[in-house]
């Protein structure tokens, strides 16, 4: 994956920004709240149809506009793409996804066609949130490697909350068993992915892990399914149905499956030092791009909000090494100081911009 051309208009505070790519390394450098993190949002939404700071399309909209658009003009596998995302407040709310000009109207058949990874702070919720954000972790991932995964994903989450709501209403047993059938089916398809993927993305992380920590946090990223088998969901739905029904909602499936990560039957979130739990993070984020790279034959681009800087030295070198091995790595950062030891010494070509108030300017080093 290489972006070679970025449009962006009424994004956060970008009014029009329009950039120009050819280097594998592009640096975006500005104070807090200038909006050099929106460039990289806009690239990460591009790929995933999700800011990965916000749950909702309206609060992306610049102040006093109505409308958001982006366009990415990319390279993948050889071949000249152009990726088109637009989002209108009024007269009414919708999305508009374009690929090469063709208009997308399922989420699943656009996910992940643009492929990056991206590093930023709010990742240390993975560790710290537990099994909620992990599941949002695993199910992004998958789901950029499996369009079958995301429909399913998505099939299952309108079944359950078809379910949830006939069990708030105090609908009949037969009125909320009928959801039953088909999210014991989705579930199963869902089940059999997560088990796949996590047992291979642990070989990646805990690789990773080792060698940023010397060998000294052996720690495994398991699956714990709430239910392993579609006669066990089937089971635990007809067992609890009168539970549920006080409930008012559904309190066995997929949605509720847990993902530790440590070692025995100790999870990183409640032990670990911040060291450890940075050290965790990376190792996971580095086995999505490998396995990606792996499994498609191509590197997606990489997209790194301010933590260089953070990272002791171990850290930026293990950071280093994974650039080297990229195909185009974009950063934030307030200043280079502290970052030209590692980076800025690379034999790479690079591109450097200064943000200010949402606007984008070209800087040559001198």
């Amino acid at each position: 994956m290489f972006l070679k051309k970025l449009k962006v208009s009424n994004f956060r505070n970008h009014s029009q920004t329009e950039l120009s790519f050819s280097s594998r390394l592009i640096f975006f450098i500005g104070n807090n709240g200038e909006g050099k993190t929106n460039i990289l949002e806009s690239i990460s939404l591009l790929s995933h149809l999700k800011s990965f700071r916000e749950s909702d399309d309206d609060q992306l909209v610049k102040w006093k506009s109505d409308f958001l658009f982006l366009k990415a003009d990319y390279e993948s596998g050889g071949e000249e793409n152009t990726l088109e995302f637009g989002f209108e407040l009024y007269p009414q709310k919708r999305r508009k996804i374009k690929v090469n000009g063709e208009l997308i109207k399922k989420k699943a058949d656009m996910f992940g066609i643009f492929k990056c990874v991206i590093f930023s702070p709010p990742d240390l919720q993975i560790i710290d949130f537990g099994n909620e954000e992990r599941r949002k972790f695993v199910d992004s991932f998958i789901s950029s490697l499996d369009r079958q995964y995301l429909e399913n994903l998505l099939e299952y989450n309108r079944l359950l909350k078809q379910r949830n709501a006939a069990l708030k209403q105090n609908s009949s047993i037969d009125e909320v068993t009928l959801w039953n059938e088909p999210l014991i089916e989705r579930a199963s398809q869902i089940l059999s992915k997560r088990r796949e993927y996590i047992l291979k993305l642990n070989e990646y992380f805990k690789k990773n892990l080792m060698s940023l920590s010397q060998d000294k946090d052996d720690f495994d990223i398991k699956y714990d399914p709430n239910c392993d088998s579609k006669e066990m969901f089937s089971q635990k739905l007809k067992d609890n149905i009168k539970r549920d029904l006080a409930l008012g909602y559904t309190s066995n499936g997929i949605h509720r499956d847990k993902i530790p990560i440590g070692f025995e039957d100790k999870d990183l979130s409640s032990f670990g030092s911040q060291g450890q739990k940075r050290s965790a993070v990376i190792a996971l984020k580095t086995g999505t791009f490998q396995m990606i790279t792996d499994i498609t034959g191509e590197m997606p681009v990489l997209l790194i909000d301010d933590i260089i800087r953070e990272l002791d030295v171990k850290r930026r070198e293990y950071f280093v090494n994974l650039i080297t091995q990229c195909g185009q790595a974009f950063f934030t950062t307030t200043d280079l100081d502290g970052m030209q030891d590692y980076i800025g010494t690379l034999p790479i070509e690079k591109e450097i911009y200064l943000v200010h108030s949402g606007k984008v300017a070209s800087w040559k080093e001198e």
